[in-house]
């Protein structure tokens, strides 16, 4: 995965949409990034979910607007890398990968609450998950988990009162894990 950066973000600039009115507003494209960048500094604080549940405004009229494939993408990439900058990426000891995750990263991850007046995955279900992961990162033995198990997870969406976790945040976080078990898989063949 190639890392980006605040200024990456703030400089990326989309093809525009085939014709008519499709496409996202582009002033709304380029103002939503440059939060994204403060985001990743710190100065701002959209969540994962922020970001994938953003809605554009279409072109004004008479203008093309930035290609829709092209500006999601983006953003799904951008989710990828906020999750990484949230487990600490730059902090890493020499000689570990940006991609690497790690028994104390998985200690260390913490999941927002679920926004008001919606649903979350049980927070006991996914901190049993979690040891889990963190069992296997630890001891790459034979009964680790898979990336076929982690696809296959489903937690159960908790009742109002009980705690629970943001359901997007949760789900980039095993897109990561994913991705890495199965980087782990095929360098081990």
């Amino acid at each position: 995965m190639t890392r980006v950066t605040p200024d990456d973000v703030r400089r990326t600039r989309f093809g525009h949409a085939p014709s008519g009115p499709h496409g996202y507003h582009p002033a709304q494209v380029d103002a939503f990034c440059a939060r994204i960048a403060d985001t990743m500094l710190g100065r701002d604080h959209l969540s994962i979910a922020d970001i994938r549940h953003i809605e554009f405004d279409g072109p004004p009229p008479g203008h093309r607007g930035y290609d829709i494939d092209e500006v999601d993408d983006f953003l799904d990439h951008v989710c990828t890398e906020l999750e990484y900058l949230r487990r600490g990426r730059g902090r890493l000891p020499a000689g570990r990968t940006p991609d690497t995750l790690t028994h104390d990263d998985v200690l260390r991850i913490q999941f927002s609450a679920p926004p008001y007046g919606f649903p979350g995955y049980l927070a006991d279900e996914v901190g049993a998950f979690l040891d889990r992961l963190a069992a296997t990162l630890a001891h790459h033995g034979p009964n680790g988990l898979t990336p076929r198990d982690v696809q296959d997870i489903t937690f159960h969406l908790a009742p109002e009162g009980v705690p629970a976790y943001h359901c997007e945040e949760v789900d980039a976080f095993l897109d990561l894990v994913v991705h890495q078990l199965e980087n782990s898989e095929a360098s081990q063949h």
